[in-house]
């Protein structure tokens, strides 16, 4: 596996999510780091839920004294910054989830006439021009979160509208209806489902962890694993390791 990091053919790909900054798991978060500062991946990808944005979301929520929305961007700028500062030279990218949605969700629903305007994206908020890090939206046109997603090669990343009860069904109905090798967020398990179509492809399904604490306002003791995945790219095929 090492070699195939080490070879020009083959690229790493690390693909972290659900951070809901700031219920990230702190230790989840300093071995991530660590692994990143040792390995420099081509390419981490921040696959949806980095930020919770908890302030501005629509469900009732226990207050939290002394936190505000501006603190919640500052501790996820400041875990930004450390990243970009472990990895120089790579190519980050950040995929909007569900929660981060919530900031379009808000403003829709609260302040339609500041919609759209100068510095209440999530790139101007986050100063990502800075740090050099994409930032993947949904639709421009969408009102309500949808599907969204980015290529690696023959792999499909992304915070799919999609979760199930238990580990491993959701990527199993991500593969039957959308005919690719996915790996999906979202779901803060861990599960996997692997399929051989008639013409001899194999089409794999991953869920992918989280890397928040395991505990939530509106869940107890919830059926979460932490984690994230390390993909091998070989661009110039499309083919992955997972």
């Amino acid at each position: 596996m090492h070699k195939l990091h080490k070879t020009h053919r083959w690229q790493m790909v690390v693909v972290g999510n659900d951070f809901h900054v700031p219920f990230q798991d702190e230790q989840a978060l300093a071995l991530f780091r660590r692994f990143l500062r040792r390995e420099q991946p081509a390419w981490l990808i921040l696959n949806g839920d980095f930020q919770d944005c908890w302030e501005i979301s629509r469900f009732d929520r226990v207050p939290r004294t002394g936190k505000d929305f501006r603190e919640e961007i500052q501790i996820g700028k400041k875990i930004l910054c450390s990243i970009r500062s472990i990895l120089p030279r790579a190519r980050i990218t950040w995929i909007e989830g569900n929660h981060e949605f919530r900031l379009r969700r808000y403003l829709i629903q609260n302040a339609r006439e500041l919609y759209g305007l100068p510095g209440l994206s999530m790139t101007e908020l986050f100063d990502l021009s800075r740090l050099r890090i994409e930032y993947v939206a949904c639709h421009p046109s969408a009102s309500r979160f949808t599907d969204n997603f980015i290529r690696v090669g023959n792999l499909y990343v992304g915070h799919w509208d999609k979760v199930a009860l238990h580990g491993g069904y959701a990527a199993k109905s991500l593969v039957e209806t959308k005919g690719v090798s996915v790996l999906q967020g979202h779901t803060h398990r861990f599960g996997a489902h692997a399929r051989t179509t008639v013409d001899g492809r194999v089409l794999l399904g991953i869920e992918n962890f989280s890397m928040c604490r395991r505990e939530a306002s509106y869940v107890a003791n919830p059926n979460w694993q932490t984690g994230f995945s390390v993909v091998y790219l070989e661009p110039a095929s499309g083919r992955f390791h997972w």
